[in-house]
Parts: structure tokens; sequence; C-alpha cells
């Protein structure tokens, strides 16, 4: 599993947190500042900082932006207090692949964690043939399957990997993005189903979980023969994905307008508000039912 560093000042909060991590495998370091973070990344072997964004001795977006600049494929996650709304958003924006609430730590924590591993690391047995690619494009047409979200990611990943466009926290950041733009299409979209009616994303894509009315959904009209059309461009320039689902799409420019920095913190309009914030730029159609990601290419 991934070998993580916990940043994290208070000593007692960090015991607690380091049980949460090792009792899913993961190896734990810890560090009880900033700097010592940094020095500690200077050993390496680091894969994950989940980090508390309430720093003393700087802001969370200017560690990740530290992190960035000296180690590249290190990801960095935040542990965010309620009512840190506004540094989370600022973290996110700076480079961070995510955030978890204080409220939410027992559940999402150890899903979060191992979601980054998934979309992160993987076998890849294309790396040399793809550092010689130069440009390629995927064109699919999913049904409303969820085994096929997490095999599409790790496809785009691996490419963005193999031609060196990305370092892997920032392939990680459009992995996330293009899972919940994914499980959007296929569970809001084509299945016409709000989030208090579905299991969680993480539970989605890597527990292929399920409920009554999904399934009923799934073999009744109109939403049975529903399909996500997925066009993937990747060049030297960097990575495109258009996701369009069969759905009725929703009204793109109210849910922008309205939109809050809670919402981070809740279901109902997080994947969006994530899939703006983890890639370079989004684009929505009119009708709502249609959206492009795009992330540029990066020097490694």
């Amino acid at each position: 599993m991934a070998e993580i560093l916990l940043v994290q000042s208070n000593p007692t909060r960090a015991v607690e947190i380091r049980i949460l991590l090792e009792r899913k495998g993961h190896g734990v370091k810890h560090a009880s500042s900033g700097k010592d973070a940094i020095h500690a990344l200077r050993e390496g072997a680091i894969d994950l900082v989940v980090a508390d964004i309430t720093l003393k001795e700087m802001s969370g977006s200017e560690f990740v932006r530290g992190v960035q600049a000296h180690f590249p494929d290190v990801v960095v996650m935040f542990i965010t207090p309620v009512g840190s709304e506004k540094l989370a958003d600022d973290a996110l924006r700076a480079g961070a692949v995510g955030c978890v609430s204080e409220e939410q730590l027992q559940v999402l924590l150890g899903e979060m964690v191992e979601t980054v591993f998934r979309v992160t690391f993987g076998n890849d047995p294309y790396a040399h043939l793809l550092s010689r690619l130069k440009s390629n494009t995927f064109d699919f047409e999913l049904p409303n399957d969820a085994g096929l979200i997490s095999p599409l990611v790790t496809l785009v990943v691996q490419v963005s990997q193999g031609m060196r466009l990305l370092p892997r926290a920032e392939r990680t950041r459009l992995g996330f993005a293009l899972e919940h733009a994914l499980v959007n299409a296929m569970y809001r979209g084509n299945l016409g189903l709000g989030p208090s009616v579905t299991p969680s994303h993480h539970q989605i894509v890597f527990g292929h979980a399920t409920t009554d009315l999904i399934e009923k959904r799934k073999s009744e009209e109109p939403y049975k023969d529903r399909i996500i059309k997925v066009r993937v461009v990747v060049d030297l320039s960097g990575v495109k994905v258009t996701v369009r689902d069969g759905g009725d799409g929703f009204n793109v420019q109210h849910f922008f307008d309205t939109a809050k920095l809670t919402r981070l913190n809740k279901e109902a309009g997080h994947g969006l508000l994530l899939m703006e914030r983890l890639t370079d730029d989004l684009e929505f159609n009119l009708e709502g039912n249609e959206v492009t990601l795009f992330k540029n290419a990066r020097a490694l």
C-alpha cells in the first residue's frame, strides 16, 4: 500500500489518524510541522502527504506549492476543520488532490486515501512504448456499468504518465476529476438519481455498490438504453476528455452562480466543484449533459 507522511501538530490527533491509516495497511511517518515535513520528504519514499490544513508556519496552499516545486510526484491531501472551506478551496486550487473534513474523518479518510492509491499507482507494462507516443484519441460508448469507470481512469492516467505529460500529483488530480465526471454522467445524468439515493463515490467506483432503485433504473425506460460517450484526446500539449451522458442535463450557469464552498463537504454539487478545481479548464455544453476536462502538460 502507500507510504504516507502525516503532518499534524496535535500529538493526540496524530495518533488517532495514524491508527486509522495503519489499519488500512499503509505505512505512516509523522511530522509535526510543515518544515519537518519538507525534511521528511527529502529522505524519499513518500507517496502521499496527509496534512492538517491549519499549519502554523504556513498556509495549506503555501505548503502544497512548496511540495510541488521540489517533489512534484508527491500527492497532497488535507484534513480540514469546520469553517475552513476557504482554506480548503485555496489548497485545491494550489494543487492538493482533495480535502476531508474532520466531521467525516472516520468514514472518508480511508476511502480518500484508497482512491488516491488506486488512481495514482498500478501496473504499467506499456511505459516504454507509451514514452514514444505523440498523440492518440480514444472514443468509448459506455453502458451504465460502474465497473468500467476505474479502468478508463487508469488508462488515461497511464497514457499521460507514459507520455511524460504530467507529474504524479497532477495525474492524480486529473484522475479524481474524471472519476467524478463519469459518476455524475452515469448516476445523475443517465439514471437520473440524486446523491441522497445513491452510495458514495468511493463505494460506487471501487465497491461496485448498488441499490434496488439503481438496478430498477438500469432495466426501465428511458434510462436503460442511455449510454455515456467519452472522447479522450492526448497529445504533447496535454489531455482533453469529453464526457456526454444521455440525460436531460442541468442548468450549468445557475449551479456555478450559486455554488458555495460549503459544497466541498457535501455530496450535492461536490463532484462538480472538484472537477473545476482539479483541472486547468472545464467546459459544459448549453444543455448541461456534456462536460470537457482540460489538463495542460507540465514539464517534468
